[in-house]
């Protein structure tokens, strides 16, 4: 059974025929490739409770300007990519396209992951890819095999897409949550008041 796999990064996330017409789009999710890797583009929607991954493009040798031309066709919601590109993110930004690096520092790979696993995760069927990486994706082992903390960057490429958009996804979680506790301590002072 692929899901009860040892060292395998993601579990328990179901494929679905297609993306339900209800489904609301709130990020996308771009991963940088050209000669060696893919550029991989990932739509994630929210839809009862629980996100949609739909692939938008995985391959290789695509310009800043064909991400574009893909972008433009496709996105309708802010596109969060690798910021270790920072040339390639201002220039895609100057066609008029809303871009920006994820945000990243010390453990930010381990939390993005814990965060996407927390999450309730489909994927459409005809996101090959990134079904196929979700499959393949494994911790990196050492020559003893022992699991390290530390994922393998063979099939990586859809799930850095993924938890790039996810790291915004989960900001905007935090400053909904942060606003919700500020109106209430608002309104229980306006109570005591009263």
């Amino acid at each position: 059974e692929p899901n009860n796999l040892e060292g395998r990064i993601y579990k328990d996330w179901k494929i679905i025929d297609q993306l339900p017409h209800e489904a609301r789009l709130v990020k996308y999710g771009l991963d940088f490739g050209y000669t060696n890797d893919p550029t991989s583009i990932v739509a994630i929607y929210f839809y009862n409770g629980g996100y949609i991954l739909d692939e938008i493009t995985f391959e290789k040798g695509l310009t800043n300007k064909n991400i574009v031309d893909i972008l433009k066709i496709h996105s309708k919601s802010l596109i969060i990519a690798d910021s270790a590109e920072p040339k390639s993110i201002d220039e895609i930004r100057g066609y008029g396209v809303s871009i920006m690096g994820a945000t990243k520092g010390p453990g930010s790979i381990l939390q993005g992951i814990q965060y996407v696993q927390s999450q309730r995760i489909s994927g459409t069927k005809r996101s090959v890819n990134i079904i196929k990486e979700y499959y393949n994706y494994f911790w990196m082992a050492d020559r003893e095999g022992k699991v390290l903390n530390e994922p393998d960057h063979a099939y990586s490429h859809s799930m850095d897409a993924i938890r790039y958009a996810f790291t915004a996804i989960r900001g905007t979680e935090k400053t909904h949550r942060e606003r919700e506790v500020i109106h209430k301590k608002r309104q229980y002072k306006f109570l005591r008041m009263a």
